[in-house]
């Protein structure tokens, strides 16, 4: 028989096989198994949602059936919230390894401190790809606490907050099934992590203060160090200054303990943030230099570079302000080289220029911030009230007032109404006239 789109002579049945490959795809039982699980959807349910039989659902879990239709993987995606991408391979060779294989790299990936590994490549996404490929919903649910947990850790260092708050719950989950209480203990301390990357800081003080009731079952000084570090940066954020400058002290005490870590780096810099803020400047400067050093020590540049915002801010206070402008440049060139730089970060540095006298440089980088997808509604509420700064400077002091209005609901949403203030703002939120 003559095929007469090719020209050439093909059976019937092969052409009919040909098209229907091409309106087929091949299904990645191990990611459909693990989304299902991920979400605790039922099988039953999924079924009825996309209107095929229960049996069928069954054969695309358990890799009875290799290739469905492209209308079915697309009501798939839609169902369970993911890219069609993420449910199919392009062919059998793309799977990763055997099912022994996977275990394997889970293990060694269980008993790995991620951190450490990927921080100084901050190969992140890669990361996250790699622990999804291993995850699967029939492993031990003490190895699939384990590996939610890794990703959660991923979604910390790539900003990507609903990532750390499914990934701990689920860590949570399988934790609890299998009586880790341990492993509890993280998830929880994981949540309040996420909680403080969105500026929710009650909820994130509550899981803080939760977890370091029990001390004892922290794994390693790191861990209860991080944890008390991180309940002093939320206790800053909410303007508990002295509550915040003593759980840093008693963090500190803790550090001494442990072997110098990435997260012992970032507690350093935020410590010296704190300080900034205070203006108490040679602690500012101390904890900079102890900063500094643990990077040195770890080969990790990132805090290292921050830290160059917190010299230039510190130069600014003293009205150092050439040093300060020559700082905050610095800063600049490196920043470009440097991950997910937080928006307080950046807010120093147009604070550090507006004060050497370049407000309309400074003016236009805070505006270029504000129009940003910033998850963090601290640090949107201090960027309206740097806004209002620069407005007032240019005598808008309508524009300002709103801006400080807009920064007053922000703080009292976030729980912290200590942040909110009466007027217009002053240079230093220690200088404000604050309620009650």
């Amino acid at each position: 028989m003559r095929d007469i789109r090719g020209q050439i002579e093909c059976p019937a049945a092969l052409y009919t096989l040909s098209i229907a490959r091409k309106k087929t795809v091949l299904i990645n039982a191990q990611v459909l198994r693990r989304l299902l699980d991920e979400k605790e959807v039922k099988q039953w349910w999924l079924a009825r949602r996309i209107g095929v039989d229960r049996k069928t659902i069954t054969r695309w879990v358990s890799g009875q059936t290799q290739r469905i239709s492209e209308e079915n993987i697309a009501a798939l995606a839609a169902e369970l919230g993911c890219s069609v991408q993420e449910l199919t391979v392009q062919d059998s060779l793309e799977a990763l390894g055997s099912r022994e294989d996977r275990w394997k790299a889970a293990r060694r990936l269980q008993h790995s401190n991620l951190t450490e590994m990927v921080g100084p490549s901050y190969s992140w996404e890669l990361a996250e790809s790699l622990i999804r490929s291993t995850i699967d919903p029939e492993m031990p649910l003490d190895l699939q606490a384990a590996l939610y947990m890794q990703l959660a850790s991923c979604g910390i260092y790539t900003h990507k907050h609903e990532l750390v708050r499914t990934s701990a719950e689920i860590a949570m989950r399988k934790a609890s099934e299998a009586g880790d209480d341990a492993m509890v203990l993280r998830a929880e301390t994981m949540l309040g992590n996420e909680a403080l990357m969105i500026g929710e800081l009650t909820r994130a003080i509550s899981f803080y203060e939760k977890a370091l009731k029990r001390r004892d079952q922290f794994t390693a000084p790191a861990k209860l160090a991080g944890t008390m570090s991180n309940l002093a940066v939320a206790l800053h954020m909410r303007a508990d200054f002295d509550q915040a400058l003593r759980m840093f002290d008693e963090a500190v005490s803790v550090w001494r303990e442990a072997e110098p870590v990435i997260s012992m780096s970032t507690a350093w810099f935020l410590k010296a943030r704190l300080h900034a803020e205070l203006k108490m400047v040679d602690d500012a400067m101390a904890a900079a230099e102890e900063c500094e050093e643990v990077c040195r020590i770890i080969a990790f540049r990132k805090s290292a570079n921050m830290c160059i915002a917190i010299r230039a801010d510190v130069a600014s206070i003293e009205e150092r302000h050439t040093q300060a402008e020559e700082l905050a440049r610095n800063a600049m060139v490196v920043f470009e080289e440097t991950p997910n730089v937080s928006p307080e970060t950046n807010e120093t540095l147009v604070r550090v220029l507006r004060r050497a006298g370049r407000t309309k440089e400074s003016g236009l980088l805070i505006r270029q911030l504000i129009q940003h997808d910033i998850d963090d509604r601290y640090s949107i509420a201090r960027l309206h009230l740097e806004l209002a700064r620069h407005e007032m400077l240019e005598g808008d002091e309508r524009s300002a007032g709103r801006n400080v209005e807009s920064a007053n609901e922000l703080f009292t949403e976030i729980g912290a109404p200590q942040r909110v203030i009466l007027g217009l703002p002053g240079e230093s939120y220690i200088d404000f006239k604050r309620t009650g």
